[in-house]
Order: C-alpha cells, then sequence, then structure tokens
C-alpha cells in the first residue's frame, strides 16, 4: 500500500510540475502544426487565384485548366464543378480536394486572418466526405492553410486591377494518393450535398 501511495504522489507531482513549467497540452486554438497536407492546399489555392482567367478553371479557361501541377510532382484535379480528368504522368502524386472553401479580402470576407479563417471553417462542409480510389477507400483529412498573401495577375477571376495584393485562408478536406499505376483510375467522393467521379490516365511513357 505504502508504495501504492508513493507512485501516486510522484505522479501528481509531475503533474503539478509539467503545469508549473508550462508542459501541459496544447488548448485545442493553438496554431496547427504546418503539415504537407496544409502546404498542399495552400500551393492549390495560392495557384488558383494568382492564375488568369483564362487558363483557369475558375474563369473562362473552364474544363482544359482543371488539373493543377502543385510542382514536386504533384497534380490535383480541382475545378468549380466535377473534373472530368487528369492525364499524368508515371509517377505522378495526385492531391484529392474534396471539398474546399477559401476566403479572401478581394471577396470582402473579412479583413484579418481570424475573420478569413472563420469564414473559410463555416463555409465548407462541417463533416468528412469519403473518397475511393478505384472502390478502395482512401483516408480523408481536414486541413487549413496558413494565412496566404496573394498578389494578383492581370485578367484575374475576380476582375482587380494587376498588382491587386490581399489575404486568403482557405479550409479543406483533402486525400493524398502516391503514384497509381499505368492505366485508367476512377476516384470518387460523396458527401453532403455533393459528389463526383473524375477519371486519372496515367501514361505508360515518361
Amino acid at each position: 500500500m505504502s508504495r501504492l501511495v508513493g507512485v501516486f504522489r510522484l505522479i501528481a507531482m509531475l503533474v503539478l510540475a509539467a503545469a508549473t513549467l508550462g508542459l501541459a497540452v496544447p488548448a485545442a486554438n493553438a496554431a496547427p502544426v504546418p503539415t504537407k497536407f496544409d502546404a498542399d492546399l495552400a500551393a492549390l489555392w495560392t495557384t488558383v487565384l494568382e492564375t488568369p482567367s483564362a487558363q483557369n478553371s475558375f474563369g473562362t479557361g473552364g474544363a482544359a485548366f482543371s488539373c493543377w501541377n502543385l510542382g514536386g510532382g504533384t497534380v490535383a484535379p480541382f475545378a468549380p464543378g466535377v473534373v472530368d480528368s487528369c492525364t499524368v504522368k508515371p509517377g505522378t502524386k495526385i492531391f484529392v480536394v474534396a471539398p474546399s472553401f477559401e476566403c479572401s479580402t478581394f471577396e470582402g470576407n473579412g479583413t484579418t486572418e481570424a475573420e478569413l479563417r472563420a469564414c473559410a471553417e463555416q463555409n465548407d462542409a462541417q463533416t468528412a466526405s469519403t473518397v475511393a480510389v478505384d472502390g478502395h477507400s482512401v483516408p480523408v483529412r481536414e486541413v487549413e492553410t496558413r494565412l496566404m498573401n496573394i498578389t494578383l495577375p492581370a485578367d484575374n477571376i475576380f476582375g482587380l486591377p494587376a498588382g491587386t495584393t490581399g489575404l486568403s485562408v482557405a479550409h479543406g478536406w483533402v486525400a493524398h494518393l502516391d503514384p497509381l499505376t499505368p492505366g485508367t483510375h476512377t476516384i470518387t467522393g460523396t458527401g453532403v450535398g455533393f459528389s463526383f467521379a473524375t477519371k486519372i490516365i496515367v501514361g505508360s511513357g515518361g
């Protein structure tokens, strides 16, 4: 019994010491540690917002520009509607976004990071979607971008003067897919109020 009392006393002392030294678990609203998922979502939205409308799936370019190259051998099928297909090289990783919502100062969604982040969180889907590749489920993660500093090009999707600067934050439900084998693969997703099916065509050559 005395040994058990000693163990409990030691645990209590360690807990007290941790609290005193500030070693407690971070609060739920602490800034999230950046991850590859967050970085890819930020890269995607930055590219979308900084790409001229004529080469943009969210602008006049339409479906012809719905397969976004994020660099590092990663491609993201992404458009306001369903992306029919993307043709990629062998070894290409696929970044699936299902779905995502972006808020910015360009659209009058807020002026501070806190306002933009709250806007993105509130307007995006509140529960995870399901994503599958060729009928096999893949894990989906909830992520948020850092505060993005955007400089708009000429002919931007907002119709604002070239060089206009602003801030943006995006929330999203995403999945990373390792390179797929050569051939045609189908990515499907379902969530509250939406569904999609996109074909990924992997070429047989380099």
